[in-house]
């Protein structure tokens, strides 16, 4: 999953978030408070020029984190395999099939709204992970695995469940909108109430479909006017409940929390520094991950999963690969994450009887002098 959160610019975000309340006529009701659809609506339109203070939370992580934008410097697509059809994207797909672009626009927002929330007010949000709390254990577990076989300070970090509850709770959606953009209190009192209104239908699930929280990300700390926000990694329940859904859910919560705690490893080793540029700098960031938690899944002194597992949690990596070539996130494709993957595993082979976990900063050389060969052409 992502390394980082991507979030578009204030100014992207009203835009397209102009269109949250273009509903039919007959579903123009008025909200709790009295304000219809329809004025919300103008409410949004009035914002969309309003830049976000340069102070307000949502600049700094704009700042901090950057957006997704695609690259004149992209890989060339003809040379490599790569699908985007795997059972869990088909599944999340036909999860909102029924959807139209409007729909589609209210859940980019929704989902934005939930990742502020997560990240900015972590402490409000309950430390089950998994809709019903069914994936605490193991997220328990494997983070205190982490935090004892690699060579950097765990105490640093903080995993924190997303869980997109915020969407039904109109008080909440106020303090992501009033907080995080800068809205002023009154409006973002009446986003508040109409996000609510929108979400709680049945093609969003009542507020908890799995789009909104289908994600899962590492985050470096972020000091922020009034307060700092810790390093973290964020698991969301959708993804969690997608890999459920395709029959990974015994080793994906392991698999992708490893990915996401690799990443926490490049932060406190400074290994972002690449001379690649553009996607190429994000799939060798990513695919190093990769292999980071293929050692970790597979090493006797690690998650030590037997064959069988190993080529369980080998999906979950190939089901995450993208062929967005042009994104500046791009993860790598399926066949590059698995070759991550299998690399940390052989590493991990290695190590075998004795156990000795290699340094950190050593794995990652290790992993460079591979990189040309596992990114090969293959198409």
């Amino acid at each position: 999953m992502k390394r980082s959160i991507r979030l578009r610019t204030a100014a992207t975000v009203l835009v397209m978030t102009a269109g949250l309340l273009a509903l039919p006529v007959q579903a123009q009701a008025a909200t709790a408070d009295g304000t219809s659809l329809a004025q919300a609506e103008t409410l949004l339109d009035k914002f969309q020029a309003e830049a976000v203070p340069a102070s307000s939370p949502a600049a700094q992580l704009q700042k901090r984190l950057a957006e997704d934008q695609d690259t004149a410097d992209a890989i060339d697509p003809s040379a490599y395999q790569c699908t985007t059809s795997t059972p869990v994207r088909d599944w999340l797909a036909a999860s909102r099939s029924d959807w139209t672009r409007s729909d589609q626009n209210d859940a980019d927002l929704f989902l934005q709204v939930v990742l502020l929330d997560s990240v900015l007010y972590p402490d409000a949000h309950s430390k089950q992970f998994g809709a019903q709390g069914e994936f605490t254990k193991v997220v328990n577990r494997t983070f205190g695995d982490l935090g004892r076989f690699w060579d950097i300070d765990a105490s640093r970090i903080d995993v924190v469940a997303m869980h997109p509850d915020v969407l039904l709770d109109p008080a909440g959606v106020q303090r992501v909108f009033q907080e995080a953009f800068g809205v002023p209190e009154e409006a973002a009192k009446k986003l508040g109430e109409a996000v609510a209104t929108i979400a709680d239908q049945d093609k969003f699930d009542h507020g908890q479909h799995p789009y909104f929280t289908f994600n899962a990300f590492a985050m470096d700390g972020l000091d922020l006017t009034d307060r700092t926000i810790p390093p973290e990694i964020i698991m969301g329940d959708g993804v969690l409940e997608g890999y459920k859904a395709v029959g990974l859910d015994d080793v994906a919560p392991a698999s992708i929390l490893a990915h996401e705690y690799g990443h926490h490893v490049q932060y406190q080793r400074d290994l972002f520094e690449t001379d690649l540029t553009g996607p190429e700098a994000s799939r060798r960031t990513e695919l190093m991950a990769d292999s980071f938690a293929g050692y970790y899944l597979t090493h006797v002194r690690g998650a030590h999963y037997k064959w069988d597992r190993v080529r369980d949690f080998q999906k979950v990596f190939f089901q995450l690969g993208d062929c967005s070539f042009a994104a500046a996130s791009h993860h790598g494709t399926p066949n590059q994450r698995l070759h991550a993957a299998q690399y940390g595993f052989t590493l991990a082979e290695l190590a075998f009887p004795r156990g000795q976990v290699m340094p950190t900063v050593e794995f990652a050389a290790k992993f460079e002098k591979v990189l040309p060969q596992m990114v090969a052409p293959d198409a």
